[in-house]
Formats: structure tokens, C-alpha cells, sequence
């Protein structure tokens, strides 16, 4: 949840807010989410917050719903609404099931894309769309070579990042499938997988030194490499997932495209023979992926929230 620790760091660091992190351990176990309860009373006790503001819905928010005294916000991100078959029939199921029943107890709801909030059985009027932003200061373009030679990488292959840290939801099948691709057109292409251990450091050096970002996944809500890759002018071929399609509006070199091995192939091999970056960050004010503005929405929607209670 390294983007809802961001988020509270930066309104943590305003003046006008105050900001404790309660992280709940167990969300599986009853007689550790019966601990938790008292855990998270005695935390709500102690700090007499205004608002409770929980990313992520499944029993995360269920949870918060339930035992929370003061006003709760949700904000869904995407596979606590959306079908991951992956997680197994049963845990799947239960898991949209107690997002939707969460949505339903909130007194105010945040939806990361349009897609999401359709997603929701009840109360989508009183749904506010604001995706998770991007540290624009953090995520800052830097010479590609320059990026490769931190790396220790080679400057002359084509090396194309993507996101395996869910590899069935994101489709790594499918990305290994367009290397393979691209590989029949005689370009040497490979692909930097990352597994989820990567830092908050070494992203935008990783970025910075691809020359393409790669997403195929099944579903997603509002991911954030794309953000994050935008903001490095790293150029993008994704399929049509999410809310891909209107954070890359305008920009270039990049495609969305049909979640097809040979589609992906041919936008990335476009990108190949261009041999440019993309005006990603250019477009960052427009295209709604500053973190600042969009942590400014989510402190009005907490404040309305707390000002009218549950």
C-alpha cells in the first residue's frame, strides 16, 4: 500500500491536518480481526480523529465500516470491486461482496476510475472519481543513458518494463508473448520484470532508463506505473484497461490498444522506430495525474465528510 503511505505522509505534512496510520495485520483470521477491533477502538480513542479514511475495500473496509465511531471514507482501487479470478471463487466472491456492503455503510465513497464506480451496486451518485496522483517531484525525467549507466545497463537493447507482480492479473503470458513478437521483427527486446520489491528510489531510475512501458492486465482501476511513467516521459503501450485510456489522452509516442499479443507488438515497435520520450509530464496538470491536486480533492471529500458526520 506504498500509495496510501504516500498519500497520508503528504497530508500529514500539511498544516491544516493531522494524520495517524492504523494498519490492519489480520484481515483473515476471526480472533485476529476481534484483536484488531480493540486495537483500532483504543487507536480511535486515543488520536479522537474527525474522519477515517481507508484505501482499499474487501474486509479492509468492511472492517473500518463496522468498528469505526466517526465517519469513514472509502476509496477503491480496483480488484476490491472488479472480478480477480486468480484470488479463487470464494475469496473473490467474498471479497466484492464486503466492498460492496462497505460502499454502503461509508459516509463518503472515492472511486479511483469511471469503471470502478459502475462497479458499485448502490450510492453511485455519491461517488467522487479521483485517481491516486503521482510525486511529481520524486518522478523527475532523466537522460536515458545517463539512467542506464546507474543500471549498469546495456545502451543499445530495446528494454521494455512491466508489472509481474500479480502475473496472472497482469498478464505476463501475454507480455512474454509480445516480446516473442517483437523478437520475430529481429528488434532485441527485453523484458525488466518487477515483482513488487522494488523502491520508491529506484522507480523513476528504472523508468527513466526503459524505453517503454508494457500493461496487459485482465483489469485494473487507475494504475499507477502509468502515472508514474507519464511523469518520466516514459512513452506507454497498454490495453484498453482501467482508466489508461483517458490519463494517456494527447499523449505520444504510446498506443492503447486490444489486449492481443500482436497489437501490443506493433504500438511498442512503433516506439522502437521513434526513438523519442513522450510528453507525459507535459500533459501531468491536464491529464489528472499530479499528486497534489488530486490530495487536495481527497481533503475536501474527508472534510465535507466530517463536517456531516455518518
Amino acid at each position: 500500500m506504498v500509495f496510501a503511505r504516500r498519500q497520508a505522509r503528504a497530508l500529514a505534512d500539511r498544516p491544516d491536518a493531522e494524520v495517524e496510520v492504523f494498519f490492519l495485520e489480520s484481515r483473515v483470521s476471526p480472533v485476529g480481526l476481534w484483536r484488531a477491533r480493540g486495537a483500532f477502538r483504543a487507536h480511535i480513542a486515543r488520536f479522537q480523529p474527525q474522519v477515517v479514511h481507508v484505501h482499499y475495500g474487501t474486509m479492509t473496509a468492511f472492517f473500518t465500516v463496522a468498528v469505526s465511531r466517526v465517519p469513514v471514507v472509502v476509496t477503491f482501487h480496483g480488484s476490491d470491486l472488479n472480478r480477480t479470478p486468480t484470488d479463487g471463487f470464494w475469496r473473490d466472491l467474498l471479497g466484492r461482496l464486503l466492498s460492496q456492503f462497505a460502499a454502503l455503510g461509508a459516509s463518503g465513497i472515492i472511486c479511483v476510475s469511471e469503471a470502478l464506480r459502475m462497479r458499485l451496486w448502490w450510492r453511485r451518485g455519491n461517488v467522487r472519481i479521483i485517481p491516486m496522483g503521482v510525486e511529481l517531484d520524486r518522478y523527475v525525467p532523466i537522460p536515458r543513458d545517463e539512467a542506464r549507466r546507474l543500471l549498469s545497463w546495456p545502451l543499445d537493447q530495446f528494454i521494455v518494463i512491466f508489472n509481474a507482480s500479480r502475473p496472472g492479473i497482469k498478464r505476463l503470458d501475454i507480455a512474454e508473448a509480445t516480446a516473442n513478437a517483437i523478437r520475430a521483427h529481429g528488434v532485441d527486446v527485453r523484458l525488466h520484470l518487477l515483482t513488487g520489491d522494488t523502491s520508491q528510489e529506484e522507480m523513476p531510475v528504472l523508468l527513466c532508463a526503459s524505453d517503454a512501458l508494457l500493461l496487459c492486465s485482465d483489469r485494473e482501476g487507475s494504475p499507477t506505473m502509468v502515472k508514474e511513467a507519464m511523469a518520466c516521459d516514459l512513452p506507454v503501450v497498454s490495453s484498453d484497461v482501467g482508466d489508461v485510456r483517458e490519463r494517456l489522452h494527447g499523449v505520444h509516442p504510446g498506443a492503447v490498444v486490444a489486449q492481443d499479443a500482436n497489437d501490443l507488438a506493433r504500438a511498442l515497435l512503433e516506439v522502437h522506430a521513434s526513438h523519442t520520450r513522450s510528453n507525459g509530464r507535459a500533459l501531468a496538470p491536464r491529464n489528472g495525474i499530479d499528486a497534489k491536486a488530486l490530495d487536495e480533492a481527497t481533503m475536501e471529500t474527508l472534510r465535507s465528510c466530517a463536517h456531516h458526520g455518518r
